[in-house]
């Protein structure tokens, strides 16, 4: 993958995947992110939280073994730099998820990206409104998918209204 040194770096949700992979109402933007990615104009990192949070969402929606090979097989043509989930992340994630989660609110494995995208101080790049609209509750800045090709929520924006 060719990277430019002004590439921006963001940190990309698991929806990210899914709409490229499987299609949705934010294919076209997904395909965008990809496509800047893989000329290099950003740089797109994850948690490596996502391939659990991939696997489980698939397997809980009753796809085989075999499809969710696949997909995950898919997932590793995108460019894309997984981050490893280190001890102090993790311990976010949790504290982060008993203060923030719940149904409605922020999901388990959103938490550990969260603390990810925290940790290593880039924009979480996602479609989930909740996280973008408490993007400074939560302590991050974050990149609205939808809005593609960049709508940054910084970790202000909340006290203004946030994203549309």
């Amino acid at each position: 993958m060719p990277r430019r040194d002004d590439a921006r770096e963001f940190l990309a949700d698991t929806d990210l995947f899914f709409f490229y992979l499987r299609g949705g109402k934010l294919e076209e933007q997904a395909a965008r992110v990809i496509q800047e990615a893989a000329a290099g104009r950003i740089v797109l990192k994850t948690s490596s939280e996502v391939y659990d949070d991939a696997i489980t969402a698939l397997r809980s929606d009753g796809y085989p073994l075999s499809m969710t090979f696949e997909f995950v097989s898919d997932m590793r043509s995108i460019p894309h730099v997984a981050s490893a989930m280190t001890g102090q992340m993790a311990a976010d994630a949790i504290s982060m998820y008993m203060k923030s989660g719940g149904r409605g609110r922020l999901s388990y494995f959103d938490s550990f990206h969260i603390a990810a995208a925290k940790n290593l101080g880039l924009s979480f790049l996602t479609s989930d409104r909740y996280i973008l609209r408490n993007a400074s509750k939560l302590g991050i800045r974050a990149s609205d998918l939808s809005a593609w090709p960049l709508r940054v929520v910084e970790e202000d924006d909340t006290a203004r209204g946030g994203p549309a």
